[in-house]
């Protein structure tokens, strides 16, 4: 099974799969999953591995089980306005916290008033703290490090120093600018590196990445001799699909690249190919140069939920 070989356990790559399709909106609050054993057989995967992904997509209250009916997209609110209740949610675990960090607040004598207070200006001294914090992102392709720092800014507002490895390799980006970040994030496959450059520290943070899941599958399904048109920003970028391409053992496929930044070659260009792959910052002008009838995938690594807490939690560390 080419999954297997990206280097992420399958269930997370389900996972991912699925809250991106919810981010994109191609799943929307309220829509109806396809059942496990559909989604086994269109990835091509085992059904137990399905339904760990969809198990913790529930616990967490992203998804929601209809008895009789089905697995759907929860709903941002309810009728009522309510967020209603999933067992073991991440809200549920929220307002258990919340609840247990009131009862000892309230034994010490303030008031529910002075509490809600308290945590306001807490939170927001917090969040103002981690503004004023750097955060380099160390990645060998452009394209992916654009990703990362966008993944991360969802979460934690903060400054961001985008460094390439190989200029960090070469000198052209001193490695003191590492050193003058309160956190630096690169990818479990550039930790070695990036630590032999820095030498150990407790700013560095490895983060899991994996490719996404639905260009993997499409790529997969394309018959052997199948011409793709690559339209990237950089080499880098077409290095980083050969070697995954290599280790998921997908063969049989040419690669016809382009780095052209001008509009009448890219719009030849693309006329060329049936089958077009794209970086994210090309995907909004191919798809608008585009004709009817041509398959566009979008490639890109992303950091995994996982490691994204892991950053945030060490940012709201570094202000304590």
């Amino acid at each position: 099974m080419f999954l297997q070989r990206v280097g992420i356990p399958i269930y997370l790559q389900v996972k991912n799969f699925i809250l991106e399709k919810i981010k994109t909106g191609e799943y929307k609050p309220g829509d109806k999953l396809p059942t496990e054993r559909e989604l086994s057989a269109e990835l091509g995967i085992s059904r137990n591995t399905v339904s760990a992904a969809y198990k913790e997509l529930l616990l967490e209250g992203i998804l929601e089980a209809r008895q009789g009916r089905g697995t759907f997209v929860r709903a941002a609110e309810t009728e009522s306005g309510d967020f209603g209740a999933v067992a073991g949610s991440r809200r549920e675990r929220l307002l258990r916290i919340i609840d247990d960090a009131m009862a000892k607040v309230l034994d010490l004598g303030f008031t529910v008033e002075q509490f809600a207070a308290f945590v306001a200006i807490r939170a927001k001294e917090k969040a103002e703290a981690v503004r004023q914090l750097r955060v380099a992102v160390v990645e060998c392709t452009a394209e992916f490090a654009r990703r990362f720092i966008r993944q991360i800014d969802q979460v934690a507002n903060v400054q961001f120093e985008p460094v390439l490895l190989g200029e960090l390799e070469s000198g052209k980006v001193p490695v003191e600018l590492l050193h003058a970040c309160d956190l630096v994030v690169t990818t479990m496959e550039h930790q070695a590196a990036v630590t032999k450059l820095m030498g150990p520290s407790p700013k560095l943070i490895a983060a899991a990445t994996a490719p996404s899941l639905e260009a993997v599958i499409k790529l997969a399904r394309l018959p052997a001799g199948s011409i793709i048109g690559v339209i990237a920003l950089t080499d880098r970028f077409v290095e980083a699909l050969k070697r995954l391409l290599a280790r998921v053992n997908i063969t049989g496929l040419e690669l016809d690249v382009t780095l052209a930044g001008d509009r009448d070659e890219l719009r030849q260009f693309i006329a060329a190919h049936r089958v077009l792959l794209v970086c994210e910052e090309r995907e909004h002008l191919v798809r608008h140069l585009a004709m009817a009838g041509q398959e566009i995938i979008v490639f890109y690594y992303e950091i995994d939920q996982g490691s994204l807490h892991q950053i945030v939690a060490k940012l709201v560390a570094q202000t304590l």
